[in-house]
């Protein structure tokens, strides 16, 4: 099913009016491609070499805790993605730009440095005092500009790589830079993570400091509280074992206190290796073994020469030990711990003794609420020193061993070929756009004076009134023509142009009661809408209440029946031929399924001439039948240039419609037909254009289709 008359089954793109086109601005298609190719080679002959170097570098997504692996939060695609697009902006900033320039002392090279113009260097060499030379930190923001542009940072696809690329004039110096970029990038994540790391830890000393003058403060408070009011709270419970589980108490307090010193000091020894001094302090025999052996090996490595077997020998002896004893050292101080845990565990049993025999006591209400308040306080002290310590220990812990999420997968080597300018690609480059825009310059020499581009340029070029510019609108996948749009959208800018051409066509054919007007609908050449406009024409008049005839005379190839979307046993040339002999009229006359329209159709191409048909009397009786029965008859012709069909229907007809395709219709043509239409048309039809933009697809016309003999 076709869409639009431009759009016939046999038009297609006319490869030899192409390459007749071409052919004739052959001359000015090489001078352009000679002048594409001169600026490239002149742009090759005074181009710098650039070699460009890249580093990968892998991004952990999930943070690494050495000392928990089995933590990380779970990731997702959008968090990595986040995650990355973060460290590619990182590689891109300032500040870790300024490290490597600082580092590498980019600043002092001739490619990154600065650069002073030809009077400054005059001066400086007469020395003459200049006011305007640049200072250091507008120099350093000329590196830092230059560096930017130098280096690239961008993510590998949808991985976890990050592409560090760095472009210089040397190749040795691109791989330093990209390599030494990442570098400084991986150390400076480190040290992030160690400074955010010991900036918690300061926050929590400060929390830990109070909470051990709290714990200080409520330790003892609940036994003072007892031990002040002895006497007070004997008499009130009646119950000697106050007093004993006050002394258990004391004792308890004393042991605890004991081992917390006892762990505090194993720990600062252990932290600061002296051995010695931790055999001391956990009295334990295997690392009391240990200290000795060292002790000897010790005294042993002073008698022998530095870098002799011997020496190598008992440092590595003396190292292993060092080992046990930091494993001994572990095990003795998660000893302690653990007496620290039974001794608390051991006061907190005491405490809740004394408070059960007391509660269970009858006292006074006051003197319940003072010993529920103290115990706990002395608690609750208890419990956040412990866990700020805990914390306090696992951060500094965690400082020391902090790793990068990054790491560099692929080192850069020195580039051996440059990256700019790529002679190859630029030529190549050069020739296809010195082709393309020689071809596009031909083009528009050849049709520069053909296409008609805007109504006044029409009304320019044949003496004739414009009557309707119908805009371009393109094809929806329900639309059989562009005319259905008059119907199915009455209300936009196409159905309006219809209308105006309308009220010009009425204006100029006023009119007749009792007489019918005849409007007839041609072109200069095929595929410039016109069999669209007919049919478009025809509704319009049509949901305007006229009685209105469509006839499809455009006997070499008719369309109307394709855009109704029928199927006609018999068209209007058979007719003419005298070939519906006994045959209803309705055999090629259909109604317009969108609106009040009789449409007389046509079935196929003419394989006979069809000028004759149009000459006939049965064309004329027709016509003559038709002015009498109907307000308006509207005729699709054939164009006129290829065929001359047009010029005997456009003796019978009151007014002459001439589509004009925007951009397509040559000048010639047109004005080859506008002679032609006066010399056919009587002194008082008139004569209007109509300026088409609307295009399904773009096709060259073609004058084949109307010439020659085809069959079904």
């Amino acid at each position: 099913m076709q869409h639009n008359s431009s759009n016939s089954a046999d038009q297609f793109i006319d490869i030899r009016d192409i390459l007749s086109i071409l052919r004739r601005q052959a001359r000015l298609i090489i001078l352009t491609i000679l002048v594409a190719l001169s600026l490239a080679f002149i742009h090759l002959s005074r181009a710098t070499s650039m070699y460009t170097a890249s580093a990968l570098v892998m991004v952990d997504t999930v943070a690494t805790n050495l000392l928990d692996p089995q933590t990380g939060a779970p990731t997702n695609a959008s968090t990595d993605t986040a995650k990355l697009e973060s460290e590619v902006e990182i590689l891109r900033s300032d500040s870790l730009a300024l490290k490597t320039i600082q580092q590498t002392q980019l600043y002092l090279t001739d490619e990154f440095g600065p650069s002073f113009g030809l009077t400054d260097k005059i001066k400086q060499t007469l020395g003459v005092a200049t006011d305007d030379l640049p200072t250091g930190d507008e120099l350093l923001q000329a590196t830092l500009n230059k560096f930017h542009d130098s280096l690239e940072v961008r993510r590998r696809g949808l991985t976890y790589l990050i592409n560090i690329s760095f472009t210089s004039e040397d190749p040795v110096r691109a791989a330093e830079m990209a390599n030494q970029h990442a570098s400084i990038y991986i150390d400076q994540q480190v040290a992030s993570k160690v400074d955010a790391s010991l900036r918690a830890r300061d926050l929590l000393q400060a929390q830990l400091e109070q909470a051990r003058q709290g714990l200080a403060a409520t330790d003892g408070a609940l036994a003072d509280y007892i031990e002040n009011n002895i006497e007070r709270l004997e008499a009130e419970s009646g119950s000697a074992a106050v007093a004993a589980l006050r002394d258990q108490l004391t004792q308890s307090g004393a042991q605890l206190a004991a081992a917390i010193d006892a762990r505090n000091a194993a720990r600062e020894a252990l932290n600061a290796g002296d051995w010695a001094s931790l055999s001391a302090e956990v009295a334990d025999a295997t690392l009391t073994a240990l200290q000795e052996q060292r002790d000897q090996l010790a005294r042993q490595l002073e008698g022998y020469e530095r870098g002799s077997a011997e020496a190598i020998d008992l440092t590595a002896g003396l190292a292993e030990i060092e080992k046990q004893l930091s494993a001994e050292g572990q095990r003795a101080l998660s000893q302690l711990d653990s007496s620290v845990q039974d001794f608390t565990s051991s006061r907190d049993s005491i405490r809740d003794n004394i408070r059960v025999e007391v509660l269970s006591a009858d006292l006074s209400a006051e003197t319940l609420s003072e010993i529920y308040s103290l115990q706990q306080e002395a608690q609750i002290a208890q419990r956040q020193y412990d866990n700020l310590l805990q914390r306090v220990r696992e951060i500094e812990t965690q400082a020391l061993v902090q790793v990068a999420d990054s790491r560099l997968m692929s080192e850069a080597l020195p580039p051996r070929t440059p990256s700019y300018p790529n002679n190859k690609l630029t030529l190549a480059l050069a020739l296809v756009a010195g082709l393309g825009i020689g071809i596009a310059v031909a083009f528009a020499n050849e049709f520069f004076f053909g296409g008609v581009t805007s109504a006044n340029q029409l009304a320019n070029i044949i003496p004739v009134r414009v009557a309707a510019v119908i805009p371009r609108v393109p094809m929806s996948g329900n639309d059989l023509t562009i005319a259905d749009r008059v119907v199915d959208e009455p209300m936009s800018m196409l159905a309006e142009s219809f209308r105006r051409l309308r009220a010009t066509i009425d204006r100029q054919v006023p009119d007749v009661p009792g007489k019918g007007k005849i409007i007839m609908v041609t072109s200069s050449v095929p595929a410039e809408g016109k069999s669209s406009d007919a049919l478009a024409l025809a509704r319009t008049y049509a949901v305007a209440g006229k009685r209105t005839l469509l006839i499809d005379a455009d006997l070499r190839k008719p369309t109307q029946h394709k855009f109704i979307g029928a199927e006609p046993a018999h068209g209007l040339l058979e007719y003419l031929l005298g070939e519906t002999a006994g045959l209803e009229g309705n055999e090629f006359y259909d109604a317009d399924p969108k609106s009040r329209l009789g449409i007389m159709m046509g079935r196929r191409r003419s394989n006979v001439p069809t000028d004759a048909p149009l000459q006939s009397a049965a064309f004329e009786e027709l016509l003559k039948n038709a002015r009498e029965a109907l307000d308006v008859i509207i005729i699709d012709t054939a164009p006129l240039v290829p065929v001359v069909d047009a010029r005997y229907v456009a003796q019978h007809v009151d007014c002459v419609v001439m589509c004009v395709r925007y951009g397509v219709t040559n000048q010639s043509d047109l004005r080859m037909a506008h002679e032609q239409l006066l010399d056919s048309i009587s002194p008082d039809t008139s004569l209007l254009t109509v300026l088409n933009a609307f295009e399904g697809q773009e096709k060259s016309y073609r004058y084949t289709g109307y010439y020659g003999y085809t069959s079904d």
